[in-house]
């Protein structure tokens, strides 16, 4: 609070107890009455407090689309039989044989051609037209034929029978049963729908205090009585 306080006016009175009866005056006084003294003050008074006040920002809001499930994702199973065919294939009806055959010697008689002599060449003497020369002769070898017994020694050997074979028609699995699995996706929808752009904010703002100026009166000095001095002419 702020006071300024003027005066209107300053008295200074003094108190003196006037002179006893009966002699020469010397001073005179008189009694006198000082009013109360007022003045006028201005001050700031407070009006409003200060404070802090929260303003309320409500939300903004926009739409938005956005992808919803509407099914979720489904797996199903179909069994696949096995699957099998008819194949012919070679099996063994009996098998392969090893037979220990043998034959007796053989005795035969065979004519044969044996050369005695070999050819051969030599000379001698001739007459050939009247004339008689020296000439070579070439001459052939001779021959001549004998018998003799051929012995053909017995024998022995492994007479392999091959193994005998026949057709026979089976089943076999080309694969065997099994499942298989069928995906359905997932289906979804888009749907649009509100959203919070900018949710609701609390904003703090301080508010100064609030101050008037007010005058009033107040009393600067109380009522007071006291004695002035006078001067009078002849006497004091």
């Amino acid at each position: 609070m702020k006071i300024s306080v003027a005066l209107a006016a300053t008295a200074v009175v003094l108190s003196i107890t006037p002179s006893l009866a009966g002699g020469r005056p010397t001073a005179c006084y008189e009694p006198v009455r000082s009013p109360a003294l007022y003045s006028t003050v201005a001050e700031d008074v407070l009006v409003r407090p200060g404070g802090v006040v929260y303003d309320v920002v409500p939300a903004r809001y926009g739409y938005a689309t956005r992808e919803v499930l509407v099914e979720p994702e489904q797996v199903t199973s179909e069994r696949i039989p096995a699957e099998y065919t008819t194949v012919a294939r070679q099996v063994l009806l009996q098998p392969q044989q090893v037979i220990r055959r043998s034959a007796p010697p053989v005795y035969r008689t065979v004519v044969e051609t044996v050369m005695i002599e070999p050819a051969r060449e030599t000379w001698e003497w001739r007459v050939i037209k009247g004339k008689r020369v020296y000439c070579r002769i070439v001459l052939p070898a001779r021959y001549g034929t004998r018998e003799r017994t051929v012995v053909e020694p017995g024998e022995s050997w492994d007479e392999v029978i091959p193994a005998e074979y026949g057709v026979e028609h089976v089943q076999v699995m080309l694969a065997p049963e099994r499942y298989r699995q069928h995906v359905i996706p997932a289906r979804y929808e888009t749907v649009r729908e509100q959203v919070v752009i900018e949710p609701e904010q609390t904003i703090a703002r301080e508010i100064p205090a609030q101050y008037e100026t007010r005058h009033r009166t107040v009393k600067v000095r109380e009522e007071r009585a006291g004695w002035r001095q006078v001067h009078l002419r002849g006497s004091c």
